[in-house]
């Protein structure tokens, strides 16, 4: 099931895109990340596409790569993970659900008030009738 043609091109399109964006950042003084994106819209792959072929067909190449920074704004020291996002999401939606809710207990206290007042009211109205 492995004929020369599948095999023998394997990997190609990666190489291609490596000396294409080798090419784009030396000739036009582009960053890797602006020739990503110029591939990109000449392709119609996605960036994040092209520039993963290029950083792997780097690494295989023994390029000297800057150190991986963490993705999704995690805080120096202290390691802020998707759990610990989604779980500040969560307190700041529960702050803003007790803060409708003691409004809402506030305005039927009101409503209550209004309410007696009315039947106070309607008594006196129906007395002197």
């Amino acid at each position: 099931m492995n004929d020369e043609s599948t095999t023998g091109n394997r990997g190609r399109i990666g190489h291609e895109i490596f000396d294409q964006v080798e090419k784009l950042v030396s000739s036009e003084g582009l960053s890797r990340t602006q020739a990503f994106q110029r591939l990109s819209d000449e392709t119609g792959r996605r960036a994040g596409t092209v520039a993963a072929n290029y950083y792997r067909v780097a690494r295989q190449r023994g390029a000297t790569l800057q150190p991986r920074t963490p993705r999704g704004g995690r805080s120096k020291g202290r390691g802020n993970t998707g759990a610990e996002a989604a779980l500040a999401k969560a307190q700041d939606a529960l702050r803003e659900l007790s803060d409708a809710v003691k409004r809402q207990e506030k305005e039927i206290a009101s409503l209550r008030e209004q309410a007696a007042q009315y039947q106070r009211l309607r008594a006196l109205v129906n007395k002197n009738i």
